[in-house]
């Protein structure tokens, strides 16, 4: 599938999020990328299921994905880091940012309390168990070819998806004028930081370039990163990036609190990448404070549409 495909589809999504009138649009937006991305699992674990070479490189697959996302992290904290050292404005606005600022997103407070999105988690697994399930069970060879070849229309509906909740987000973008553009500097850094951290890891482990920067452009988005990398790059680089992107989550609440008390709380929004918005915003606003919980919620969103953007464009660079 061609990148400019995808890249419609996501612009189709946004345009039809942010002229919806309709209030449950999110909520629309949402059950799309949910149902796309329970297809697209469980064609990822048919072709996992159906590909025994895959299945004896597990080891030296997860050992790649441990090195890429420890790039990424490290990148991302370097560049955050540097950014607020040189950039004083970039901090000092965050201050005032309680008392200017109010949201309609959902308070760190409302998420899960250990910071898990245990549906999410729940949809990956069983989604990828049926897909596995079905490459080993004996099923005629044109069924698992069906499953698999439904992959397509799938990732166009969850990029549709993931336009349609983007675009619905006005919301968003008042945040950002009230607390000042220099916020989306700290994206920018953590962009930059995660691919070139990924870049020179990757080198390390004679993994091409824009293998290595595609698969560190997944910010930590697993789910999306994953499925993509597998449709544009193939099954083996697929694995790496869902993997390396998964670590990079679970890595994220180990060292949060660290980050936060020697870097400080600007750079404690880096190793997260895209999952501030969501998954690590509950442990960003524990251990860096509240005023942190509206940089790391954009910086979120920004890498999030930065990642739909960016993985098959490099992607694309390769081929």
């Amino acid at each position: 599938m061609s990148i400019g495909t995808l890249l419609v589809s996501l612009l189709i999504g946004s345009v039809s999020g942010y002229y919806s009138s309709y209030d449950r649009t999110q909520e629309i937006g949402d059950g799309i990328v949910f149902t796309g991305l329970a297809i697209l699992l469980i064609s990822i674990g048919a072709q996992l299921g159906g590909n025994t070479q895959i299945l004896q490189d597990v080891t030296t697959i997860g050992g790649a994905a441990l090195v890429l996302c420890l790039g990424s992290v490290i990148g991302s904290i370097i560049c955050v880091y540097l950014l607020a050292t040189i950039t004083s404005s970039v901090d000092s606005r965050f201050a005032v940012s309680d008392r200017n600022t109010t949201t309609q997103q959902s308070s760190p407070t409302e998420l899960e309390a250990d910071g898990f999105d245990w549906k999410i988690m729940s949809l990956i697994f069983v989604s990828l168990i049926v897909g596995f399930g079905l490459a080993t069970i004996g099923l005629p060879e044109y069924v698992i070819t069906s499953v698999v070849s439904i992959s397509d229309p799938a990732l166009l509906a969850l990029l549709f998806g993931v336009g349609v909740t983007v675009g619905d987000d006005t919301e968003a973008l008042r945040q950002i004028r009230s607390i000042g553009w220099s916020v989306l500097l700290i994206p920018v850094a953590v962009a930059v930081g995660s691919i070139l951290g990924g870049i020179l890891f990757g080198v390390s482990i004679d993994m091409p370039v824009t293998h290595a920067a595609a698969v560190a452009a997944g910010f930590g988005w697993y789910s999306y990163a994953g499925v993509v990398v597998v449709d544009l790059g193939g099954l083996k680089l697929g694995t790496i990036a869902f993997l390396a992107n998964l670590f990079r989550e679970i890595v994220t609440f180990f060292v949060l609190p660290v980050i936060a008390k020697y870097l400080g709380g600007v750079t404690s929004i880096a190793p997260g990448g895209a999952t501030t918005m969501d998954v690590t915003l509950p442990l960003i606003q524990r251990v860096s404070g509240e005023r942190f919980v509206l940089p790391a919620l954009i910086n979120g969103l920004v890498l999030a549409v930065a990642t739909t953007v960016l993985v098959p464009t490099i992607l694309g660079i390769s081929h």
